[in-house]
């Protein structure tokens, strides 16, 4: 798929409940940094869930290009996402946070993964929830399959959003990105994690604002109501959710562990940090050795190479 053509439709969620400033400059500097030197064909809605429209927000997006939306009430987090999805057409949609400052180089990057079994392609972050998604002074593989997704930036296909019926919306915003990860693999879509480069990801700045509500309990209760299998008191076991075996055996064997041994000795985060390099493409490895022996870069596959997907 080429990032040349026209397909890429960017849907920003935003939400700004008192008008902060801090907030609304956040927002207008990481679309500054997107458009900078955005292609024509690469088109941004802004969603705004806020209850009120911002008029000074709307005005500097405008200079930038960016389409401003508003659905005239306020929307939870997923509503906000939806709104904005409902509006685009092309075959790729990007999700993205209004604190993440990425290019539009790399959004393109990410698009260009997208192929009929790969439903959602997402980037290293330098602040992400999920530690296998945080970039790393280490070099990382260029694509990798991990565990589960989340939604901080990521490149879907329009196809894999409509089959899972977009971004859940009865959840407050815990566990969506758990729940859209099980829903895509049990539409056998694999999820990538590719490296595009430095994305800086400014970390929860609207959260630790107090301007938005999320209630992690009733997210948890619900998600283990509806996947009692994936759950065990509260916990999402990630073991039966990972793409690759490696990792399936990594979280299985933490997740039979004392939780108390689990978080003193931080197996999580060990965890966490191979998992990269344990779920990477296969050839990888290959590749990266050819290049440090000066042996040439073998040639490229035109999409990833993938295994059966595993049912869930």
């Amino acid at each position: 798929m080429s990032s040349n053509s026209n397909h890429i439709d960017v849907v920003v969620c935003h939400y700004n409940k008192t008008e902060g400033p801090r907030i609304r400059y956040m927002a207008l500097h990481a679309m500054a940094f997107l458009c900078r030197e955005r292609p024509t064909d690469l088109n941004v809605i802004f969603s705004d869930g806020s209850p009120s429209r911002d008029g000074k927000l709307a005005n500097g997006l405008a200079g930038l290009g960016v389409e401003y939306l508003h659905c005239g009430r306020e929307l939870s987090f997923p509503e906000t996402y939806n709104a904005g999805i409902k509006k685009t057409s092309n075959p790729v949609v990007v999700t993205l946070a209004n604190d993440i400052l990425i290019e539009a180089k790399q959004i393109c990057k990410l698009a260009a993964e997208i192929s009929e079994r790969v439903g959602c392609v997402m980037p290293y972050l330098t602040f992400s929830d999920y530690g296998a998604q945080r970039e790393r002074k280490l070099p990382v593989p260029r694509r990798c399959f991990p565990t589960r997704m989340t939604l901080n930036v990521n490149a879907f296909s329009r196809k894999a959003l409509e089959d899972v019926g977009l971004i859940p919306e009865d959840m407050t915003g815990c566990y969506n990105d758990v729940l859209l990860s099980i829903r895509l693999r049990e539409k056998d879509y694999s999820i990538v994690l590719r490296n595009v480069g430095h994305v800086i990801h400014l970390g929860q700045q609207t959260l630790k604002t107090g301007a938005t509500s999320v209630a992690l309990d009733a997210d948890v209760h619900l998600l283990s109501k509806a996947y009692p299998q994936y759950c065990r008191n509260g916990v999402v076991l990630f073991g039966k959710i990972a793409q690759r075996r490696a990792t399936r055996i990594i979280y299985g064997a933490l997740e039979h562990l004392p939780t108390g041994l689990v978080k003193k000795l931080r197996l999580w985060d060990a965890a966490w940090a191979i998992e990269p390099y344990v779920c990477a493409e296969r050839g990888t490895y290959k590749e990266g050795l050819a290049r440090l022996f000066g042996l040439g870069r073998p040639a490229r596959q035109s999409s990833p190479r993938l295994h059966p997907v595993r049912k869930l």
